[in-house]
């Protein structure tokens, strides 16, 4: 009972991540949604494997901009617009202001501002960019390794920081890392970054890790804690940084892609 119980966590990831529904609609209670943490890199690699496809498949049609593009946008569908919005609301949050109450207040209201606005492109043309700008050899392992590092970050930034609410997806995903989760995601993320860029790949995941909590640090300390939002914007930061590493590193050498197209 206690594996299906775990392999059950996979459905939930998948299902709160992205839009795709294998079953009716469901509510879990905090720890049955908690366990399924440990799942996030692989909901990461369902979408890596989409947009892989989905890269392969416009190579021949499309030069590189208008294909990146393209990706985006699947990006967005393919996480239900969740994380962009934890990345316009925190920015909205952070630029008020006001004391931290006043902050969460307009996070939690969901309006989206000038701040907001401003962030939402910045992080859409820096993934543009970076999407447009792959090397044609590292391509497909970067679309697979990108989105997998990004929801593993959910780790270290849960572990560092505390909620800053009583209750809500931040309090669910701090109170539920141990026993399981934190090691589950981790192996997943290790596994991943290995086979597509060997050691290299380890790399990858320590700069996805610092950019999630660097992004989470200067949140906590204007919120004293986290929130779901700024999960969603540590995900949305970790990924483009990873992107720019590959770039950066297999354009001087400094790292080899194992998978290639």
């Amino acid at each position: 009972m206690g594996a299906v119980r775990v392999l059950g966590g996979a459905l939930i990831a998948v299902e709160f991540l992205t839009p795709l529904r294998l079953r009716k609609v469901q509510t879990y209670d905090d720890r049955t949604f908690a366990e399924a943490l440990g799942w996030y890199p692989f909901a990461g690699l369902l979408i890596g494997l989409i947009l892989a496809l989905l890269d392969l498949g416009l190579r021949e049609l499309l030069p590189p901009g208008p294909t990146a593009a393209l990706l985006v946008a699947t990006l967005a569908l393919l996480s239900g617009g969740l994380h962009l919005d934890g990345v316009a609301d925190t920015a909205d949050g952070l630029a008020v202001q006001g004391d931290r109450a006043r902050r969460l207040g307009v996070m939690s209201e969901g309006n989206t501002g000038p701040a907001g606005v401003m962030a939402l492109v910045l992080v859409l043309l820096a993934q543009w960019s970076s999407l447009a700008s792959l090397p044609e050899d590292a391509r497909l392992a970067a679309l697979l390794i990108a989105p997998v590092i990004a929801r593993w970050t959910v780790v270290p930034v849960g572990l560092l920081f505390p909620p800053a609410r009583p209750r809500g997806l931040g309090h669910a995903i701090h109170a539920g890392l141990w026993p399981l989760a934190a090691p589950l995601a981790t192996l997943i993320a290790v596994v991943v970054a290995t086979v597509t860029f060997g050691l290299a790949g380890l790399v990858l995941i320590a700069l996805g890790g610092v950019a999630a909590v660097l992004v989470a640090a200067a949140a906590a300390r204007m919120l004293e804690g986290v929130t779901g939002d700024v999960f969603g914007a540590a995900i949305e930061i970790a990924q483009v940084v990873v992107w720019f590493a590959v770039i950066a590193s297999v354009g001087r050498g400094w790292a080899a892609p194992l998978l290639g197209t």
